[in-house]
């Protein structure tokens, strides 16, 4: 979190929007429906219903852009669990996680 909030920043993003992107949301209607799906991909451990891939699809994503989702989720699963295994300290100014509601 702290990484992507950092990165998020440097893109750009303002406060808001980060928070909002935290929560699964985007002001962005097409950056909404990638995170709505991003999440989907999480709490149902990929196992996402067809329902779902058109939803992001008709969002204005291109198949190849619902793999590269899927890629990062894939990626951003296995690197947090790379830095809980091994304890490496967190390089980016700390943000606190929350928990879902």
């Amino acid at each position: 979190m702290s990484a992507h909030t950092a990165i998020g920043r440097k893109s750009g993003l303002d406060n808001n929007e980060i928070m909002e992107n935290r929560l699964g949301r985007s002001g962005d209607a097409k950056a909404g429906a990638a995170l709505a799906f991003a999440r989907a991909l999480v709490d149902d451990l990929g196992g996402v219903t067809p329902a779902q891939v058109d939803a992001v699809r008709r969002a204005g994503h291109s198949d190849a852009e619902i793999v590269e989702i899927i890629t990062h989720v894939a990626l951003n699963i296995l690197t947090n669990m790379i830095g809980k295994a091994t304890g490496i300290d967190i390089d980016f100014p700390r943000v606190e996680l929350r928990q879902a509601a």
